[in-house]
């Protein structure tokens, strides 16, 4: 009788077929989803997972208090909310996902239906702050966003930067009193680029045009702080400063209450920049 012997069929190597397929199939399988693994990350990564950080003022010296929404364009949610904002005052950094939103100012306790004062698409990026404002008078209100820069200034400086919003006049000059000067002729809604002084108290001089009357403002910079010098009107016809700490020696994410402004405040005592906060209040 003949002996019949079945063998498992051999590859080269003397492995099994059967489990070389099998090996096969498993490792097409680990391939196909870490395709889809990091394909789907890739994806996200494009579509934005990063984040920002956006800031809101309200500049416009006629117009009344108002409620700030900011609106995902993606899903319509409200994702930052400010009630009665009055000229002159500035919002915290809020850190929101990249991505396009949509900025409304409507009449303070308005109705989230009721029709905008104004409202536009602004859109945030990864790493990058940003502050948006209303400003002008009512019956010609704008927006527009100020790129920041929080990049920290050298070991005992403080940088500062202006932006021009007091209607009363079609640009603004500011100086130190040692000539040092922080922005020359800027132009209505515009921002200047930063200057670095050395942290301490600094006395501001104030040139404007037109109907704008020269004025100063003493202003105490904490080393390490950066600041934006809101130009605002005042009651008196003229310009005022109304200065508010972007960052105060931080590496992280941007802080600090709202900034309280006063437009039409008749006088503007020495302010203090090293608490995030100016000692004012909005008198209509």
């Amino acid at each position: 009788m003949t002996r019949i012997t079945t063998q498992p069929p051999q590859t080269r190597g003397g492995l099994p077929r059967r489990l070389v397929v099998g090996f096969i199939v498993v490792a097409a399988v680990l391939l196909a989803s870490a395709a889809a693994l990091f394909g789907g990350a890739s994806q996200a990564k494009a579509a934005g997972s990063g984040e920002g950080w956006v800031r809101v003022g309200h500049l416009s010296p006629d117009t009344k208090a108002v409620d700030v929404t900011l609106t995902s364009l993606a899903g319509g949610q409200v994702v930052y909310k400010l009630d009665d904002v009055t000229y002159g005052q500035v919002s915290p950094y809020k850190e929101l996902p990249d991505g396009t939103y949509t900025v409304a100012m409507r009449a303070a306790g308005a109705a989230a239906s009721a029709k905008p004062v104004i409202s536009d698409s602004i859109t945030v990026a990864t790493g990058k702050p940003i502050t948006v404002v209303a400003y002008g008078k009512n019956a010609a209100l704008k927006t527009t966003v100020f790129q920041d820069d929080l990049t920290a200034p050298a070991a005992g400086d403080a940088r500062i930067r202006l932006v021009q919003a007091a209607t009363v006049s079609k640009s603004v000059s500011v100086k130190t009193s040692t000539g040092t000067p922080v922005a020359t002729n800027a132009p209505f809604g515009s921002a200047s680029g930063y200057a670095s002084v050395g942290a301490g108290k600094w006395t501001l001089d104030l040139t404007g045009k037109q109907k704008a009357t020269a004025s100063t403002a003493n202003v105490s910079l904490a080393s390490g702080s950066i600041t934006t010098l809101f130009v605002l009107d005042n009651s008196k016809n003229g310009i005022t400063i109304v200065p508010v700490v972007d960052s105060a020696a931080t590496t992280t994410t941007p802080k600090g209450g709202v900034q309280t402004g006063g437009g039409y405040e008749a006088t503007h005592p020495q302010l203090d920049l090293t608490s995030g906060f100016v000692p004012f209040s909005a008198v209509g």
